[in-house]
């Protein structure tokens, strides 16, 4: 009644490594990292990091706190972040606060956002930005 043969699975197997999907973490509130953290990912973050966070894409949500310097593709901040920023896109929305120092290609600042920093849009990555 159920029955697979060998080449269905071989196929289906294939298929899928084929599919390459980009990691997903999510780190809610009431998590709390002391020390570097480091994904190739998209990481949502939630919780208070004390440390340096090299990731693909960050997302700082209303909850998340970050003490410490971020280098990754692309940047959201909804929450806290005291430290520096090197990425190519920056994202500051309404409920961000951020102080410390940002170098990006690109940098977004929504009408609320709290910013106390030091704010350079290169029009192209900078990666020495944390040296």
């Amino acid at each position: 009644m159920f029955s697979n043969s060998t080449s269905d699975v071989t196929i289906s197997q294939n298929t899928n490594l084929d599919k390459k999907e980009q990691r997903h973490s999510v780190l809610h509130d009431g998590i709390v990292i002391q020390g570097d953290w480091q994904s190739d990912g998209i990481v949502e973050f939630g919780g208070k990091i004390i440390g340096d966070l090299t990731v693909d894409v960050l997302i700082v949500t209303g909850t998340g706190n970050v003490e410490g310097n971020v280098r990754a593709r692309s940047v959201t901040i909804e929450g806290k972040l005291n430290g520096t920023i090197a990425a190519i896109n920056v994202n500051l929305a309404s409920t961000a606060i951020l102080s410390g120092k940002v170098v990006a290609q690109k940098i977004e600042i929504n009408s609320g956002a709290n910013v106390e920093a030091e704010l350079r849009a290169t029009g192209k990555a900078d990666t020495k930005a944390l040296s």
